[in-house]
């Protein structure tokens, strides 16, 4: 799906993001839910076999999200929408990405349902061992490695947080939703994309890095109604409140 294979070429970012930091809040939740060295990824709540969109309600938080785990590179994604999203109309979007190191040196989402034209967020983890990772907007009208794409903003959450085998990306995108000549619908099922690749970006501490063409993608359909919290339970989410 994103990228030219073996390209290099850097890709100027114009996206607003937010510095991505952590809380101690999310180092004890890590902690909390046991992840050692040897995890697999089960303790941060991931499915260990392909899903359909299911919802899924932490219990230490107060908002509940839709959910599709890829069962084989053991990458999940997960999304909250205000009960207000209306369609036709452009609504907020909470998304969480996890991903193990060994197998994810980045992975996307394409919000609909192909490479090109259309939002893809990129995410990946901070370089060093560093406790964070790291959000980057793209856009192609082709098979070719995604330019920054400015139509969508990001704040990086301070749940975003990272470990010795996982990345976690937590991020409010305002832009996801509605684009030229698509949309989401936030009532029913709408078709995504996920891609992947092993090989780590060219300069992971930045969100304009290059990085390499995809090991693996495929498209699911996901139920956004499902994604739907209280107006209240959203606003407090992407304000890192909960």
């Amino acid at each position: 799906m994103l990228g030219l294979k073996r390209l290099a070429v850097l890709a100027l970012c114009a996206l607003q993001t937010s510095t991505p930091t952590v809380s101690a809040r999310s180092l004890l939740n890590l902690r909390g839910m046991g992840m050692t060295h040897g995890d697999d990824g089960g303790a941060l709540g991931l499915d260990k076999r392909q899903s359909l969109t299911q919802k899924y309600c932490p219990p230490s938080s107060a908002a509940c999200f839709s959910e599709f785990t890829v069962a084989a590179q053991k990458i999940t994604y997960r999304i909250a929408i205000p009960d207000t999203a209306a369609a036709a109309t452009p609504f907020d979007i909470y998304l969480q990405i996890i991903a193990p190191k060994a197998t994810a040196g980045w992975a996307g989402i394409a919000w609909g349902g192909k490479m090109s034209n259309n939002p893809l967020t990129i995410g990946w983890a901070l370089p060093n061992g560093g406790n964070g990772s790291v959000v980057s907007s793209r856009w192609t009208g082709g098979h070719s490695l995604p330019g920054a794409y400015s139509g969508a903003t990001y704040t990086v959450l301070p749940s975003t947080t990272a470990n010795a085998t996982h990345w976690q990306l937590d991020v409010h995108c305002q832009g996801c939703s509605k684009w030229a000549n698509g949309q989401l619908n936030p009532n029913g099922a709408n078709a995504f994309a996920w891609a992947k690749s092993t090989k780590a970006v060219a300069n992971p501490a930045s969100n304009s890095s290059s990085f390499s063409g995809h090991d693996g993608k495929s498209v699911w359909s996901h139920d956004l109604s499902l994604a739907k919290v209280p107006q209240s339970a959203f606003d407090a989410l992407v304000a890192g409140k909960i």
